[in-house]
């Protein structure tokens, strides 16, 4: 008797101009819980500084996405291809000249058009800039607010990872790599009509950098295609108020379990969290804070949480609400920089829905000594999000040397 293999499905996925896989949220994370294996690329001239852009064209980043596609494709029995903003361009181009057909194609608020409402009047003066020699290099198109953000929790997010210069997107892009993404917008209005496979299109009606043109022309054009359009977000689509949605569309439109979004099971419990519930919220909160990636953590977090941080650290205090919160690890960043280390230390202790944790603390002072401390954080959970937080020293905050000296 031989036991069939359940088939495998994979998808890769697209980040956009000047951005990193954190352009797709949580996507990852949900296709990997619905039993997806997912694959991120990073795309040339990426994931250094904005000027290792200006030697790349948009025929490198195309051959960087048909490699990976071509090494991946024939490993599962289903293969999806997935693609953000600039990503969802590379995506709907590889799938029409691979004549994609062991999967689906997502394509996320892609820029067919560039004419949002945050675009300047003048925009289309930039092909006659694109043949002025040297000019389309030094001209910087900044990332500024509200950095396709609608929601202002994930702006302030967003807007304190770039005053750290965290390594998560571009602040800003030279004017020759447009040209290159306006290369490729031609490629796609030459050639979607030729994809075979089913693809979906979601797009933001507030959308600065784009209008529903752009989704409009992707529904005419692509012969089995679904479009979406959400009502309450600008352009990163994937991390904005309706982020919960697009991820909601795009595992219906894959036929995968819609329970593996995390959003949609949060809204569906009351009362007492399961045992699984409480595991994975708290796994994602370490995940978050472990890694600095506090984008992550704060929508774990309940509105009105209470969060108490005992001591005689500067930091001390009562904070309560989220936003409280989102400016104590604002001042946090502004002391610490990028030397600030938080880790766990054991295994937490989980006691229904109260969690123990000890962590320890390690950052350097711009003008002062290292620092370390060691606590216990408690935790309370309720309803998929956590209620309160208190942080207990176990010992006092202080300079290594003071504290063996």
């Amino acid at each position: 008797m031989t036991t069939q293999q359940a088939p495998r499905v994979g998808a890769l996925l697209i980040h956009g101009l000047g951005g990193t896989q954190y352009d797709l949220g949580p996507m990852h994370k949900v296709l990997r819980r619905a039993g997806v294996e997912t694959h991120a690329v990073t795309l040339p001239g990426h994931g250094g500084v904005p000027e290792d852009l200006l030697p790349v064209r948009a025929e490198q980043w195309l051959a960087t996405v048909t490699k990976a596609y071509d090494e991946l494709v024939d490993r599962y029995d289903t293969f999806h291809v997935v693609g953000m903003c600039m990503g969802a361009l590379l995506a709907l181009v590889l799938c029409e000249r691979r004549q994609h057909r062991k999967g689906q194609l997502v394509a996320l608020a892609a820029p067919v058009y560039i004419d949002g409402w945050s675009t300047p009047s003048y925009r289309w003066l930039r092909h006659l800039v694109y043949h002025m020699p040297g000019l389309p290099a030094r001209i910087k198109v900044e990332e500024n607010e509200p950095f396709g953000i609608k929601n202002d929790l994930v702006r302030a997010i967003v807007k304190a990872k770039f005053e750290r210069g965290d390594n998560f997107h571009y602040r800003w892009v030279p004017l020759a790599c447009i040209r290159q993404v306006d290369r490729l917008r031609r490629w796609v209005l030459a050639g979607v009509h030729r994809i075979a496979c089913r693809t979906l299109v979601i797009n933001a009606r507030e959308d600065e950098l784009t209008t529903l043109r752009s989704l409009d022309f992707l529904t005419t054009a692509i012969p089995q295609v679904q479009s979406v359009v959400v009502e309450n977000s600008y352009h990163m689509i994937c991390v904005d108020n309706d982020r919960e949605q697009v991820i909601a569309s795009v595992l219906d439109f894959l036929e995968l379990d819609g329970v593996a979004g995390r959003g949609r099971a949060r809204r569906t419990v009351e009362g007492l969290m399961t045992a699984e519930a409480v595991t994975t919220l708290v796994g994602e909160y370490l995940l978050a804070l472990t890694t600095r990636h506090y984008e992550a953590l704060f929508p774990l977090l309940a509105p009105g949480i209470q969060w108490r941080h005992l001591g005689e650290h500067p930091l001390a205090g009562s904070y309560n609400d989220r936003d409280a919160v989102i400016g104590l690890f604002e001042r946090l960043g502004q002391m610490a920089g990028d030397s600030l280390q938080i880790d766990v230390v054991g295994t937490p202790r989980i006691d229904g829905q109260s969690v123990e944790l000890d962590i320890a603390v390690v950052y350097h002072q711009a003008d002062g000594p290292s620092m370390e401390g060691r606590g216990t954080q408690a935790l309370q959970l309720s309803n998929g999000r956590i209620h309160s937080v208190e942080y207990r020293p176990a010992v006092t905050v202080a300079a290594p040397e003071a504290m063996t000296g």
